[in-house]
């Protein structure tokens, strides 16, 4: 049997440009998170997501590693890898043989007619009935806003950071999903928001990561799968990894479907045949 490789996003490649030691800043049943300098780092069990800034450990490497995992545990990043601190002990984790994946939407390029049926599958599932996201008049202005090219992002970005509950707040990732289609559509917009978000921003930890990749062009692989199976246009391929996307976290992926589905209102699709 071929030994699994870890990967890790190339929006990471290389390590050591954020900084030469990190501290552990949260740890969960199957991932933690590092920050180096000002970068977070998510280390993950999960075969099928990593995230835009994630690194994929196999089974084997994750079960040695996770007892010395504490918040706060120095870390060393070496050229080649990185080596845990401990009260426990130390661990050295090479990254020689890593396999580096892109996650990279800002390359990809779509007809009109794939992504009439990627609208309509996410239509069907109703989404603004399941986000996490309150259906009050201002948050329902907002979504007008948004169903429109944006020319002010501001207080779009105002109303919507930080708004929700969890780890990631549901009007992040709204945020998020919505800037990765202007990226992968080629819209000029993207840029302007990436530049929007790129304030100061009231949120967490580690919704600011994904929002600081997505401002670079950089997604889940959930996601990314979504993007690229449009070309295939089979509505069986696409619904179910819409399902895939939606199941994440408790609300995140609803809200990451709806940011798609909004981003996708506010263009005339015949512009992109």
């Amino acid at each position: 049997m071929l030994t699994e490789k870890i990967k890790i996003s190339d929006y990471l490649d290389p390590l050591q440009r954020f900084g030469r030691i990190g501290r552990v800043h949260s740890v969960f049943d199957r991932s933690f998170n590092v920050m180096i300098g000002q970068q977070l780092v998510n280390i993950n069990n999960y075969r099928n997501y990593l995230t835009g800034f994630g690194v994929f450990l196999p089974d084997a490497l994750f079960e040695q590693v996770l007892p010395l995992i504490e918040v706060g545990n120095r870390v060393q990043v070496r050229e080649h890898g990185l080596t845990f601190y401990s009260t426990k002990g130390t661990f050295s984790l090479s990254l020689e043989e890593k396999e580096l994946v892109s996650l990279q939407v800002k390359e990809l390029s779509f007809t009109s007619a794939e992504l009439q049926l990627l609208k309509e599958i996410l239509l069907q599932q109703e989404l603004e009935t399941k986000i996490g996201l309150p259906e009050d008049e201002k948050t329902q202005a907002v979504f007008a806003a948004l169903r429109q090219p944006v020319s002010d992002w501001e207080p779009i970005i105002d109303h919507l950071i930080g708004r929700g509950k969890g780890l990631t707040p549901s009007g992040d990732d709204l945020l998020v999903a919505y800037q990765a289609m202007l990226y992968a559509l080629q819209q000029p917009e993207a840029d302007a928001l990436a530049q929007a978000l790129a304030k100061p921003l009231s949120t967490t930890d580690v919704s600011l990561a994904y929002i600081q990749s997505a401002s670079q062009g950089y997604v889940n692989s959930v996601m990314l799968q979504l993007f690229q199976d449009v070309k295939s246009k089979n509505p069986q391929v696409l619904e179910n990894d819409v399902q895939q996307l939606m199941s994440i976290g408790h609300s995140s992926g609803k809200d990451l479907s709806f940011g798609l589905l909004l981003a996708l209102e506010s263009l005339s699709l015949e512009e992109k045949e």
